[in-house]
């Protein structure tokens, strides 16, 4: 499920009938996306989903190269589309919990750190018009996505431009950090039939400006989400710089899917296509 395929989940149930979701993973392991999410459902933030403890209360195994995660299983819809203006409003509520708690000094969690470096999105995209500038042949999706590559080039880089530009001048900045999800939208939040949200999949949590949970919050769902949220002062430039980053991190990670990852199938590389091609043509036409 998602662009993550170095992970899988399971719907396992146990034999006395409790439901639980299994995540297995061999990425390299990040402590902060399980001990983070504990902590805020510990401070009673109970839309935030935490991993349960394992009898010698840790909160991860390992089982040969992977790393395996025990969640409760919350049966709910977590659609990209479809939330209405209350459970907008409810996740606003949420997030204004989770942004004004403190990580204490003394939890070793070792979160990242916001430092607006572009310098990771350079190589990539570089590497990959030195790619096409060697390109030849290849397989059908090889030669498609080189196509819609040559066909949005300006695009894709001016966005890096653009990126760039905001970077310099953020990172003169002293901008305060709050602990941030950093991959809030509608699919990794899950709306049960009592009405509830749940927010999953904290693979990415980090120290940084606010904003960089207000990737997703646009119209029409931006005035109810802030009614949950309360008054904030948006930093325009910040959420700019992350809008910007967003797009090009998927552009990157779907153009790497099909170029790079050897190991996915046929059908993984050409979703990984379809993706690329529907972001870089939203982004043409705006």
């Amino acid at each position: 499920m998602g662009l993550d395929y170095s992970s899988a989940v399971y719907h396992a149930v146990s034999e006395q009938g409790d439901a639980y979701l299994v995540k297995v993973t061999s990425r390299s392991l990040y402590e902060p996306q399980y001990l983070v999410p504990r902590y805020l459902n510990d401070q009673g933030i109970t839309g935030v989903v935490a991993p349960i403890s394992t009898g010698s209360g840790a909160l991860w195994t390992y089982v040969e190269d992977w790393t395996v995660v025990l969640y409760p299983f919350i049966d709910g819809d977590s659609s990209f589309e479809g939330m209405t203006a209350e459970q907008w409003s409810k996740l606003g509520a949420i997030l204004q919990r989770i942004h004004k708690i403190i990580i204490p000094p003394e939890g070793g969690m070792s979160l990242r750190e916001e430092t607006f470096d572009p310098t990771e999105y350079v190589r990539w995209i570089r590497t990959f018009e030195e790619q096409l500038a060697r390109f030849e042949g290849g397989s059908t999706l090889d030669r498609t996505l080189h196509a819609s590559w040559i066909e949005h080039r300006l695009t894709i880089l001016s966005k890096l431009t653009a990126l760039e530009k905001l970077a310099g001048t953020l990172q003169s900045r002293k901008i305060p950090h709050v602990i941030c999800h950093a991959d809030l939208h509608p699919a990794n939040v899950i709306r049960d039939q009592a009405g509830q949200l749940f927010v999953i999949d904290w693979d990415e949590v980090m120290l940084a400006p606010k904003e960089r949970d207000f990737i997703f919050v646009g119209h029409p769902h931006a005035q109810a989400f802030f009614e949950g949220y309360g008054a904030a002062e948006v930093d325009e430039e910040v959420l700019a710089y992350y809008r910007l980053e967003r797009v090009l991190q998927d552009l990157i990670e779907c153009a790497r899917n099909v170029w790079i990852q050897d190991d996915l199938g046929e059908e993984t590389k050409a979703e990984a296509l379809k993706l690329f091609q529907t972001i870089v043509a939203a982004e043409a036409s705006r």
